[in-house]
């Protein structure tokens, strides 16, 4: 396995962006038996950064997520403030459980800086994990396409 990686969509080459969508379909829609649209306008989005590993082959990516502004906290796309979000964190099932996926999520926030105030839609299973990250849940547990999910924040400092 080769390092992080990470670019936004108009940096990734084909097969990059095919080793994304393969990794994002088997996790997300065939593990999880979850049949929704996760290809989405967001990937496209020039401040969405996708950062991934890669694995054996350049088709081949072991884990992978992207940051984006986040929409509903306030500032915009177009005057560069706001908050971010992250999202599409997933980990192919032989990697699990290595570190891959700290180290990853560790570098997606080095990345956005501790001044950046970053949310996700944690799979409540998973709040834990983001815990370890100064995330804490706020509001309710909610039904994400049949998965339970919980709101999460990490302030900026």
């Amino acid at each position: 396995m080769s390092g992080i990686k990470r670019g936004t969509f108009a940096e990734l080459d084909g097969a990059t962006v095919f080793a994304l969508a393969r990794l994002r379909q088997a996790v997300f829609v065939v593990e999880q038996e979850c049949a929704y649209p996760d290809l989405d306008d967001y990937d496209l989005d020039p401040e969405t950064v996708h950062f991934w590993v890669e694995g054996e082959a350049p088709t081949e990516a072991v884990a992978c997520l992207r940051v984006l502004r986040d929409r509903t906290a306030g500032g915009g796309v177009a005057d560069g403030k706001g908050a971010w979000k992250i999202g599409r964190v997933c980990t192919a099932p032989p990697a699990r459980g290595t570190g891959l996926s700290a180290e990853l999520f560790s570098e997606a926030l080095d990345f956005l800086g501790p001044e950046s105030e970053v949310t996700l839609g944690a799979q409540t299973y998973a709040a834990g994990f983001y815990r370890r990250f100064g995330f804490t849940e706020e509001g309710e547990e909610y039904d994400e396409d049949g998965i339970m999910h919980i709101e999460m924040r990490r302030p900026a400092t």
